[in-house]
């Protein structure tokens, strides 16, 4: 892992891209926002300790991640990084800051759980039949 800029990046990451996002899913959640190309995560919000928030909408502060898997096949980078919110008015946010430390704890995470579905990794990359 490592930094250049806002975030953090896990490199050279082995698991296809079906695989990866079984494992952001699980580890937080059905994503609040997705890109087209399905490479691109914004997380639910959660507090200072990354745990998910059940509900925002009070809290003075909230953080999400924003995760990219990055290349046109593996292995893969994937860029984590946390972007920090506050409340100006009731219902309005704005962005203040990138948390570095939670990127950093973060991707540590994730690369743990990548780690773990590398043990049940299908042999072929995201083959489609037809």
């Amino acid at each position: 892992m490592g930094c250049a800029g806002p975030g953090t990046y896990i490199h050279e990451s082995d698991i296809s891209l079906t695989e990866s996002r079984k494992a952001l899913v699980k580890l937080y959640g059905e994503p609040r926002s997705i890109s087209q190309n399905g490479r691109e995560f914004l997380t639910n919000y959660m507090d200072k300790k990354g745990r998910i928030l059940e509900s925002a909408k009070k809290a003075k502060e909230r953080r999400y991640a924003h995760i990219k898997i990055l290349g046109e096949r593996r292995p893969y980078e994937i860029l984590v990084n946390v972007v920090v919110q506050a409340q100006s008015e009731p219902g309005v946010y704005e962005t203040l800051d990138d948390d570095e430390v939670l990127s950093n704890q973060l991707a540590v995470e994730i690369k743990k759980e990548l780690l773990k579905s590398l043990e049940n990794r299908n042999i072929i990359d995201d083959f489609n039949a037809f």
